[in-house]
């Protein structure tokens, strides 16, 4: 008498249940890696060149967000602060001129380079967002970014 179904069948299950479990794993790291802080970047605190303090320039001193984001309400990015604001401060205002953790500031105005500073916040690339227009619209930079005064 011959089989209905040929032999190789028998194994199917088998086959099944590899193949879902394989899938099913790849499935399983692809969620592990897109919500893990360092994909989703919560609580990403990158090394900088300049130990900068948000507690201290934006908390205790009580400045602005735009005073070192200046082009904040013209342009669609924040801009990151040219050397010479903080030369403004840290120099030509005599706080802490010499203090050798500015020594990068110092350097930077004398041969017109950039701080190298470490990029934090970035939405996708299928993301546009416009900060000018949600400034100007009165909307605060904590209701996003949070409270900096504290970080």
């Amino acid at each position: 008498m011959s089989d209905v179904f040929p032999k190789w069948t028998n194994k199917l299950p088998v086959i099944l249940i590899l193949c879902l479990g394989l899938v099913g794993s790849g499935v399983a790291a692809g969620i592990y890696y897109y919500f893990t802080p360092k994909y989703t970047r919560v609580g990403y605190q990158p090394v900088q060149p300049i130990a900068f303090s948000h507690a201290i320039h934006a908390g205790q001193l009580g400045l602005d967000c735009r005073y070192c984001h200046s082009d904040v309400d013209e342009a669609a990015h924040a801009n990151v602060p040219a050397n010479s604001t903080c030369v403004r401060c840290h120099k030509t205002g005599g706080i802490l001129a010499n203090d050798p953790k500015l020594a990068l500031v110092r350097e930077s105005e004398k041969t017109g380079q950039s701080i190298p500073w470490v990029r934090i916040h970035q939405v996708p690339d299928y993301v546009y967002f416009n900060h000018a227009v949600h400034v100007n619209r009165g909307i605060s930079c904590v209701k996003c970014h949070g409270r900096i005064d504290q970080m």
